[in-house]
């Protein structure tokens, strides 16, 4: 699956941990961005039977027990099944493409030169979209469409629907939040 086409239901990925991810699958959410697991909850029956309802995403910066490595990303491929990852590390892209995961590069901004950092490593590394942070900045997305070629996500911080309409407004494909309050926004 393209990643543009996940964004095609809804434009809100529901960030969440182990502990609410039936709210998160339950609700009108395009996909799941699973924040917070340990590898050995994600390989139970009742996790596997639970991801198939909704597109799958791991912070593969954040799962207990995954290295970054390709055996990593094969072992992910063959026992999780999620559609793709979340990462900030450019060696967790490049191997989880390798094994056919869709990939997005988290980008915080704090000033000019990570921005230019972050550029030049989305261009070395052709991840599938990027996930600009903070999501309450949402002036900077046309700027980086101007440089790549990938959908934009925006996450962080993001607590209100204003800040969901500022974003998608502003040209982002979608929006990554945790307040489960905006998981069921008609967007």
């Amino acid at each position: 699956m393209d990643i543009r086409g996940v964004f095609q239901y809804s434009k809100i990925i529901a960030a969440t941990d182990t502990d609410h991810l039936s709210e998160a699958l339950r609700s009108r959410a395009c996909a799941v961005l699973l924040m917070h697991a340990r590898i050995t909850e994600l390989l139970t029956e009742d996790f596997q039977e639970k991801v198939r309802q909704k597109p799958l995403f791991l912070h593969a910066d954040l799962v207990k027990g995954l290295s970054g490595d390709k055996e990593a990303f094969v072992f992910l491929n063959k026992y999780v099944k999620p559609l793709g990852i979340f990462t900030t590390k450019s060696a967790m892209i490049r191997a989880a493409k390798k094994e056919g995961l869709l990939t997005v590069q988290r980008v915080f901004l704090i000033d000019t030169t990570s921005f230019h950092t972050s550029v030049k490593t989305i261009q070395e590394n052709d991840p599938d979209a990027i996930e600009i942070m903070p999501g309450i900045a949402p002036s900077i997305i046309s700027v980086y469409k101007e440089y790549v070629h990938q959908p934009i996500i925006v996450g962080g911080l993001v607590s209100s629907v204003r800040h969901v309409d500022d974003a998608l407004n502003a040209g982002a494909d979608a929006v990554s939040l945790s307040k489960s309050e905006l998981w069921n926004l008609p967007r």
